[in-house]
């Protein structure tokens, strides 16, 4: 801290000196609350990371925007190439499984990507991130109740043709190109394209093949229409699908306790000296993900209020089959988890928003509905190979089922689907109290419904009959209603200070063990799991200094977070037995504080700082853990203190760019297992870039410092973050 004060003094003293000849810090334009206005007039703590941000620091994937935001984790999902684990302000959802809604909503153009799997999206063409930090329930609606990270994209011009290109090559044989091109065709109607393809041999290596993985072979393109022939109305569709074929992220086994028989420490088995190069029994993995959808959204404007029609379609296919164990040949059990997964959905949302009484009122009203489909044929398989040339068979989910034909097994395959039916009302309403202070009541009510049918299967199609004469297959219905309120008071004590104060509600839907085989648990026992809930109080400041030469916004709030629903893997179970229950009550409490400065002209430094405070306040049921006592488990993804430090020099064309983020201790497992502490999260990001007309050259390394802590685990099995990468990319605008 005493070092952090001392950069603190070292960047306000120049600034006095310097004001004069400095550039102003650049304002970025949101539509957090639905609106356009400027990121810092907005009363709510958010983060905005612009188009041009993201291409300076060569940020080609979501997955590498955690750094830029305080209090917010995220990253490649367990054993997934593209699915998303995000936790914000330590509130989040570990298991990728369709039953499980996330509460961090991901949205492209408004429309939300209802599943973490195929979440993790490549950035082509955006113009900018917005990620709102706390329940967005009022505005958003259900699965927001932890925030929402809203990915908005460059819509097609109409004044000329152009576009880019460009291609990057790097580390572990990584070649990309991507490109994108804006079409008039009309003076009132453009096109916007774009495409990407993205592969990479892979940075680890499996030394029973000899075959590379965790590698990258994806392939993707976007299309956009504009359509404008007045200044009332506009009509914007879209269209994208991605194909990725990059296979399964491998899991590592952890190094034995040598002291403490059945437990582990928290470092990866390195057979060579080397986590990268490792063994595993799984030479057939299993893993291709297809998604995409459609978009399509009108805005009328007629008198003093703007009407606004939002459609939305989405799918997904997503196979996958790993090995759940990480064991090589011949050493102990092999256990093959195989998911089979189709989803779709459809949503439509109208808006009409609009002013009143010269402006001291601003108004919001809305209506949204929802529906989805999901099915998963799933398997647990015992299928190991006989010796180390012998390949698994994951494309056969009847292949060696782990199975027990009673009333009071497990079984497998079994085929879990949800039906799930959501609408919405919400309205919003700001007042303003003379030039300087407004108030702001909003207040959103959501009915949801859904449906989970499970089957046991000996055959597909064919279902499980128990001895007893019962058919193994159960529907289970559940309704939940919620009012998600929020209110706030804003006080512009000058022209470039806000001071603000909130009290909101996020909602998470009910939800069902999708996890569940157990014939004798699904069909006698099993119900739906309680919703949560979130009340978030907040109070910040967004301040702008020295002719905005220097941002300081800061926020501190405490989370009420109510009948949390856990996932996790059961003690000593084998294969790893996950289940899901309503764990209890929490109280998450923090303080986050954001700078950027720009003491003189070409030099921008930047960074934040963000603690956390949790403990659980009720424990509605055991979890089972048995290492740390329950009553004082810290939860997932909440350091106690995380931070980034970031800087950057620009002159004649060249930019030099670096960012340095770290965390204190922090456990990513329900009962926080030795293992599954970590205590080494660091990483140094670098750029050196040069552009002259049309052209650009970008040098850029992730994770400098090679440090390879632990992203994620369940059980005796975790995976570690990439290795250090350097790629260099070439770029043409036209």
């Amino acid at each position: 801290m005493r070092g952090m004060m001392i950069a603190g003094v070292a960047v306000a003293m120049p600034l006095a000196a310097h004001a004069q000849d400095a550039a102003a810090i650049d304002d970025v334009v949101v539509t957090a609350q639905r609106r356009e206005e400027r990121a810092q007039t907005v009363a709510v703590a958010i983060t905005a990371i612009s188009g041009e941000r993201l291409m300076e620091e060569g940020v080609a994937n979501l997955d590498r925007i955690g750094p830029d935001v305080p209090n917010l984790y995220l990253a490649r999902n367990f054993g997934t190439s593209s699915g998303a684990l995000v936790f914000l302000r330590g509130v989040g959802e570990g298991d990728s499984i369709f039953t499980n809604d996330p509460p961090v909503g991901i949205y492209i153009d408004d429309v939300i990507l209802p599943r973490s799997t195929g979440a993790l999206v490549d950035l082509i063409d955006i113009e900018r991130i917005e990620v709102l930090r706390g329940p967005q329930g009022t505005l958003y609606g259900r699965n927001t109740s932890g925030g929402a990270i809203k990915l908005v994209t460059q819509r097609p011009t109409f004044d000329r043709i152009g576009g880019a290109a460009d291609v990057s090559v790097g580390s572990y044989r990584r070649v990309d190109a991507r490109g994108t091109l804006n079409l008039p065709l009309a003076s009132t109607l453009a096109l916007r394209v774009s495409g990407l393809s993205r592969n990479q041999r892979g940075w680890g290596r499996n030394l029973t093949d000899g075959a590379y993985v965790n590698g990258q072979d994806v392939q993707a393109g976007r299309g956009a229409l504009l359509w404008a022939p007045d200044a009332q109305l506009s009509v914007f569709a879209t269209g994208d699908l991605t194909l990725d074929r990059s296979g399964p992220r491998f899991p590592q086994r952890f190094v034995a306790d040598p002291d403490r028989a059945g437990r582990y420490l928290n470092r990866f088995v390195a057979p060579t000296g080397s986590i990268d190069r490792f063994e595993s029994a799984d030479t057939d993995p299993l893993g291709t993900t297809d998604t995409g959808g459609a978009s399509l959204r009108i805005d009328y404007r007629t008198g003093g209020a703007t009407l606004s029609s939002i459609t939305g379609w989405r799918m997904l296919r997503s196979r996958i089959g790993f090995d759940q164990t990480a064991n090589p040949p011949g050493v102990g059990a092999n256990v093959i988890l195989l998911q089979d997964q189709r989803q779709r959905s459809v949503s439509q949302e109208f808006q009409a928003t609009g002013a009143a009484f010269g402006g001291a009122v601003e108004w919001l009203a809305g209506l949204y509905a929802f529906h989805e489909h999901n099915d998963q044929l799933t398997a647990v398989s015992f299928a190991s190979p006989a010796g180390s040339g012998a390949r698994f068979r994951t494309g056969d989910f009847f292949n060696a089922p782990s199975r027990v034909a009673t009333v009071g097994g497990n079984w497998s395959p079994y085929e879990p689907s949800l039906d799930t039916t959501s609408w919405s009302t919400f309205g919003s309403t700001t007042l303003s109290l003379g030039d300087r202070t407004r108030v702001t009541a909003g207040l959103r009510y959501t009915d949801e419904r859904k449906r989970y049918d499970v089957r046991f299967l000996t055959a597909p199609d064919s279902v499980l009959v128990l001895p007893d004469g019962r058919v193994a297959q159960r529907r289970i219905r559940g309704r939940w209603t919620d009012v998600s309120p929020r209110a706030a008071i804003e006080y512009r004590a000058t022209d470039d200070v806000l001071l603000y104060a909130s009290a909101a509600k996020g909602f998470r839907s009910g939800s069902f063990d999708g996890r569940a085989r157990n014939i004798g648990f699904v069909l006698d026992r099993q119900g739906a799991i309680a919703p949560e809930t979130v009340w978030s109080y907040e109070a910040g400041i967004k301040s702008d200094w020295f002719s905005r030469r220097l941002r300081v916004n800061a926020d501190v709030f405490v989370n009420r977070y109510t009948d949390i629903a856990f996932s996790a893997a059961r003690a000593n179970s084998t294969p790893p037995e996950i289940f899901r229950q309503n764990v209890g009550d929490a109280r998450i409490q923090g303080v986050e504080v954001e700078w950027t400065a720009r003491p003189v002209a070409g030099v921008e430094l930047g960074g934040w700082l963000a603690t956390l405070d949790d403990r659980f306040t009720r424990l509605a049921s055991s979890p089972g853990c048995t290492i740390v006592p329950e009553d004082q488990l810290d939860l997932r993804f909440t350091p106690s203190l995380r931070y980034q430090l970031r800087g950057s020099y620009t002159r004649g064309g060249i930019r030099i760019g670096a960012d340095y983020s770290a965390a204190s201790p922090y456990n990513i497992a329900l009962c926080n297992e030795p293992q599954q502490g970590v205590t080494n999260n660091a990483a140094i990001n670098a750029q050196i870039g040069w552009e002259r007309g049309d052209w650009g050259v970008l040098l850029s390394a992730t994770n400098l410092a090679d440090r390879r802590y632990n992203s994620g685990s369940v059980g005796t099995i975790g995976y570690p973050v990439a290795p250090r990468e350097v790629t260099v990319r070439l770029r043409r605008t036209f």
